[in-house]
């Protein structure tokens, strides 16, 4: 019983932050309000779709931000608290999310090559278990190095981009023992990539990703949206946390559709900080990662719903950076994140449980 009441509350305290989430980015932005007309609309649809009213923060604030009405718009407290629970199974989450065992799901895919891995206190290089003293030594002179956590690091966090000398980060007062000690545990220190000359022209100093989500059907795999994630001048990194923008890409052309979005403040970004005009903006190897995509995400059988990072290398070719369990859906940028698939993917949740009443 007081299981069942724990994880009723963790979700309860789950859909309140994301309602106070939502609500403080609306203060932040030019609020167009919504019409009762409109929101009676959502509220049918959402009656028909899951049979409950939902809040219509989400949806006034997207249109808000892009101009763009739809009753398709998941909110983000009804996607944390019903949606993802149940097409992804998260009783088995912690045995496929380690970026340090991708090399057991992913052998033959092109990744960051791995220079030192901690996966539960043990430290490996690409494959062999070897010692502290090794881990150390095999860092001691880094011309480009990229650390983070291997497990459930979101949002950028815990990212350092680096090179080293005589063991210690020449970009930071800190030794390589201070960096293996601040993780802790269960991170992962891997070779920068160098990425395409046209990803670059993004924002040179940032790996300039794409976020992939796509949703399994049976045995099908279906692309719903792709945007592109871009750093901002200067920065290492791309997340939206870190003020990093978003664009929608063209699923047919792999071209840029329109503008970026970054934070609530600002407007549509027609430019990038370095210059480069957005709209009409071809990504390279786009077909390549779509395909690549639609292979992979059939190893894992556990989620319906997958967030995919790739980047672009030198050689044009896909580079995966990581998948996500539960990705944050991009619908400033997109529109609403299932798209024509709506309909189909919230009806087929009345046949499915939720996984965190489950399995916690």
């Amino acid at each position: 019983m007081l299981i069942e009441i724990f994880k009723s509350r963790y979700l309860k305290v789950r859909y309140q932050q994301d309602i106070a989430n939502i609500r403080s980015k609306m203060k932040q932005c030019d609020l167009v309000l919504l019409t009762d007309a409109q929101k009676k609309d959502i509220q049918d649809f959402y009656q028909e779709m899951l049979g409950q009213k939902v809040p219509t923060y989400w949806h006034e604030y997207f249109y808000s931000r892009n101009g763009k009405f739809s009753v398709k718009y998941i909110p983000t407290c009804i996607y944390h608290q019903q949606i993802i629970y149940k097409l992804n199974q998260f009783g088995v989450r912690h045995a496929y999310v380690d970026k340090g065992i991708y090399d057991i799901y992913f052998p033959d895919v092109n990744r960051p090559k791995t220079i030192v891995k901690n996966i539960n206190g043990y430290y490996y290089d690409d494959h062999k278990a070897i010692s502290y003293e090794e881990a150390l030594e095999r860092c001691q002179h880094l011309p480009a190095a990229v650390s983070k956590p291997s497990t459930e690091g979101m949002w950028g966090e815990g990212v350092r981009v680096f090179s080293t000398e005589n063991g210690r980060l020449t970009n930071a007062g800190m030794s390589v023992e201070q960096l293996f000690d601040g993780y802790g545990k269960n991170f992962i220190v891997q070779e920068k990539i160098e990425q395409h000359a046209d990803m670059a022209l993004l924002n040179p100093t940032s790996l300039n990703t794409l976020r992939v989500l796509s949703y399994r059907d049976d045995r099908e795999v279906h692309i719903l949206y792709v945007v592109v994630r871009i750093g901002r001048k200067g920065k290492q990194v791309d997340n939206e946390t870190a003020g990093g923008i978003n664009a929608d890409i063209d699923l047919q052309s792999g071209t840029i559709l329109d503008c970026a979005y970054g934070t609530p403040a600002e407007k549509r970004i027609e430019k990038t900080d370095v210059g480069t005009t957005l709209k009409g903006f071809a990504i390279p190897a786009f077909d390549k990662v779509i395909l690549l995509v639609k292979e992979l995400h059939q190893r894992l059988p556990y989620f319906n719903l997958v967030g995919w990072d790739f980047g672009i290398d030198q050689n044009g070719e896909p580079v995966m950076i990581e998948w996500n369990r539960a990705p944050d859906l991009s619908q400033t940028a997109h529109g609403p994140a299932f798209g024509d698939m709506t309909e189909e993917i919230l009806l087929s949740l009345k046949t499915k449980q939720n996984s965190v009443l489950n399995n916690l």
